[in-house]
């Protein structure tokens, strides 16, 4: 009866781990922008973006002529830039074009928000 009810324990948390993670995608890290917190070939989770996201701070992917690229979120509308842009930035300011070069992002050129670095699997980090 207990392997019955553990089983049964395990298959539901299965499921809803699987319903969180509707629509995640993975992204691979290319540059060094975002050194030291990505490295390039870090394989990372990324989820659609909810009501109210972006937050300053998220690490976030965004489209920027035709390829996507991971930035942080350093402020979005109402915090300086207008309502419907974003303020990105890398963490590596002296290997990143973000923001203060190419201006702010147009909000609807969010993809999603990094929530997890997976591979390498000894780095493991949640976002």
């Amino acid at each position: 009866m207990k392997k019955r009810s553990g089983l049964a324990i395990v298959g539901v948390a299965v499921v809803a781990f699987a319903r969180a993670c509707r629509g995640w995608f993975p992204v691979r890290v290319e540059g060094t922008s975002m050194l030291p917190t990505l490295r390039p070939r870090d394989l990372l989770a990324v989820r659609p973006l909810r009501p109210g996201e972006p937050r300053a701070g998220q690490l976030v992917v965004v489209r920027r002529e035709e390829i996507e690229i991971v930035k942080r979120v350093s402020a979005t509308g109402g915090q300086g830039p207008a309502a419907d842009e974003i303020w990105l930035t890398g963490d590596n300011a002296a290997a990143s074009t973000d923001s203060r070069t190419t201006g702010p992002a147009a909000r609807g050129d969010l993809i999603g928000v990094v929530r997890a670095r997976y591979k390498p699997l000894r780095s493991l980090r949640m976002f």
